[in-house]
């Protein structure tokens, strides 16, 4: 019953698709990323820095804008006192001008002679005036008082017009000395601005903040626009490269930190390339060389099982076959391990001072049965003891595999050549081949950890991993090390070790410049 009662229909299945939990995980991953996108940020935040200057702007205007226009006002009156001053003192004397002062400035004027009559009067606010009507009568003897206990003969002050509960701004000034003055000059004006100079600019201001908003906009979306394309393609050829495309180009045109970066991972995915394409040449390598002892080896205990069984002679032939053939993949393992050691920096080195040319010939004896078998023949130049120091066991096996290549590759004549070369303080081993030769522009992958030549028959001795071995040892023990090459005549490679030992500065030596 259970079972019925939790089971869906098929038309249940179609109406609600299965939706596993890494492809839902990948779903809100990517709608997170584009809510989050580089293009939104920018967009963003250059919305809110315009917000910001427009609100700032708004809260300086209003709280701005009452105290500029006081203070403007102030300036404006004590600039048309002084001038009236001026004027009254000239010969050229005119009521216009005055007239055309107070028009310009909404400004009501009286000047008065020193018996206090009125000479010139001008009123610009009619019943808002507090210097000319009924008011006149109690506020211009207050004024003449106040103006004739200042020390510069100017007195001014804001009051509150009770009338229309407006700010006022009055001035009182002294023609000639404060203390017998020839008249005064008293002008009145408002402190507060006209409404409609305040709804001419609160309109002006809305239209420039919707200008400014609008065109913020645009610019917001231009901007980040040209910010993040270059980092958008680029995150774009990184997912497909993410996904094995190695050969993807990425392209940050646009500004220089895309550019580097663009330019960064182009070298990074071209090393990838490379380096995987190489893992394969080895895991294919490897293989075959894996596959041949073993094959090898089976091939061998058949005909001994089914053969040679019973014939001491040929038991002991195939039985010795598989011992070569064993030996010489638990060989391939060992050296797979050293590099795996070399590489990642875990193999320590025992470092210990002994004499070259000791070495070079007890290495060369364990190649006299290989000499004596097949035909190889080895000559070897190193006639001057020196002392070096370094880790004798990796040294020897530096020389070991250097040999061995050049037993594989030495080509028909089977000629090897191990020279020992002094250069001032340092000791150089170079060993020969007569073999084909390397192409050019292979020689800078001959020491690739990954890269094996190709070859058309099996090595003679070693596992192939040889060079990469000898690479990492020297870099490690920090020794020049290289190769030198010509086709159709045989290469050359090479090592340098420091002479810690002067033993054989009285001896006749070779030396190379």
């Amino acid at each position: 019953m259970h079972g019925e009662k939790n089971r869906l229909s098929p038309a249940d299945a179609d109406e609600k698709p299965v939706v596993t939990d890494k492809e839902g995980r990948h779903q809100r991953r990517k709608k997170k990323h584009k809510l989050h996108s580089l293009r939104m940020t920018v967009m963003l935040y250059f919305m809110i820095f315009i917000i910001s200057i427009i609100v700032i702007t708004w809260i300086a205007f209003v709280l701005s804008f009452q105290w500029n226009y006081r203070a403007s006002k102030t300036r404006a009156i004590l600039a048309a006192a002084d001038y009236i001053e001026q004027q009254i003192n000239s010969s050229e004397f005119t009521t216009e001008s005055l007239d055309t002062i107070a028009h310009d400035n909404t400004m009501c004027i009286i000047v008065q002679d020193r018996y206090c009559r009125t000479v010139y009067s001008y009123d610009m606010m009619g019943y808002n005036c507090l210097i000319h009507g009924v008011q006149a009568i109690v506020n211009l003897p207050m004024l003449r008082e106040s103006v004739l206990n200042t020390d510069n003969g100017v007195y001014y002050t804001s009051v509150d017009n009770p009338r229309f509960n407006t700010k006022m701004l009055i001035l009182a000034m002294t023609v000639g000395s404060v203390k017998d003055p020839d008249g005064y000059i008293f002008i009145n004006t408002s402190l507060e601005p006209l409404s409609s100079m305040v709804d001419l600019v609160n309109e002006q201001m809305i239209q420039a903040s919707v200008a400014i908003f609008i065109t913020g906009i645009g610019i917001a979306y231009f901007l980040s626009k040209l910010i993040s394309t270059p980092i958008v393609k680029i995150t774009r050829s990184a997912e497909k490269m993410g996904q094995g495309d190695y050969n993807v180009k990425f392209d940050g045109k646009g500004y220089t930190e895309a550019e580097t970066l663009a330019d960064t991972l182009n070298y990074a995915s071209s090393e990838i390339s490379k380096v995987d394409n190489l893992r394969r040449d080895l895991m294919s390598n490897i293989s075959h060389d894996l596959r041949t002892p073993l094959t090898m080896v089976k091939a061998y205990a058949e005909m001994i099982r089914d053969l040679s069984g019973d014939n001491p002679a040929k038991r002991a032939e195939h039985i010795q076959i598989i011992i070569d053939e064993s030996d010489r993949l638990a060989a391939l393992v060992n050296d797979i391990l050293d590099l795996s050691r070399l590489e990642n920096g875990t193999a320590e080195l025992n470092k210990t001072e002994f004499v070259l040319k000791d070495k070079l010939d007890e290495v060369m004896l364990r190649y006299k049965l290989l000499s004596e078998q097949q035909g190889y023949r080895f000559y070897l130049s190193a006639d001057v003891p020196v002392t070096v120091k370094a880790d004798v066991i990796k040294i020897e096996q530096v020389l070991y595999n250097l040999i061995n290549n050049a037993v594989n590759y030495c080509g028909e004549s089977r000629e090897i050549y191990i020279m020992q070369m002094i250069c001032k303080n340092k000791v150089r081993i170079c060993i020969t081949d007569t073999g084909p030769g390397i192409e050019k522009e292979l020689m800078p992958l001959i020491f690739d950890r990954y890269y094996r030549a190709e070859k058309t028959r099996r090595d003679v001795i070693g596992t192939g991993l040889g060079l990469s071995i000898v690479k990492q040892i020297l870099i490690a023990h920090g020794f020049g090390f290289g190769v030198q090459s010509e086709l159709g005549v045989g290469s050359t490679f090479w090592f340098e070790m420091d002479i810690v030992s002067d033993e054989f500065a009285d001896n006749e030596i070779e030396v190379v410049e």
